[in-house]
């Protein structure tokens, strides 16, 4: 546990540094930058639309052979095969180091299997290479709020709200965090 809690440290600080430095200059694509600029501009109802759109660029992989395991991945996480899936995403993440994707998913199912380290260890991986991925950031708040890590789980809300002001997970995280700190100072 004492080694969970000094990587979770370690993976918050260096977000906040990603996060808060230069230009996001590690996106995939220009595109992106367009589109999360949208993201802060728009209204609740048009984000869905945007979302969208960004899980499109992130899901590019530019490979015919890279999207097939990609797509075998996806099928497996939605069967809650999560082994079949770990096997595609390690191919996937083997051959193709600089998908953001991949590593994404990869850490989604190493959550649902219990391997919080890993799991933590591939959004670290995800946030390298895009550091506006929220779903990673909220991959890491579950993490950091199963902790007990309850400040620095508030400060990756902020982080996402930064990012994604309408990313529909926020009032739900919020909430939750409220409710495991009644009375307490963050």
């Amino acid at each position: 546990m004492i080694i969970i809690f000094y990587k979770i440290k370690s993976i918050l600080v260096a977000i906040i540094i990603i996060f808060f430095s230069q230009s996001f200059v590690l996106a995939q694509s220009k595109g992106l930058d367009t589109l999360f600029g949208q993201l802060l501009t728009i209204g609740a109802a048009d984000a869905p639309k945007i979302e969208v759109k960004i899980l499109l660029e992130w899901s590019k992989t530019g490979s015919p052979a890279m999207d097939i395991l990609l797509k075998r991945a996806k099928i497996a996480l939605s069967d809650k095969d999560y082994d079949t899936a770990l096997d595609h995403l390690n191919a996937l993440t083997d051959h193709a180091p600089d998908f953001v994707e991949g590593w994404s998913l990869s850490a989604v199912a190493l959550q649902q299997v219990g391997k919080t380290g890993l799991a933590l260890n591939r959004i670290e991986r995800t946030l390298a290479i895009e550091p506006r991925h929220f779903y990673a950031l909220s991959g890491l708040f579950v993490i950091l709020e199963d902790a007990g890590l309850f400040f620095e789980a508030s400060e990756v809300i902020n982080m996402i709200e930064a990012i994604h002001p309408h990313f529909e997970k926020l009032n739900t995280m919020r909430q939750r965090l409220e409710v495991k700190t009644q009375g307490q100072a963050l």
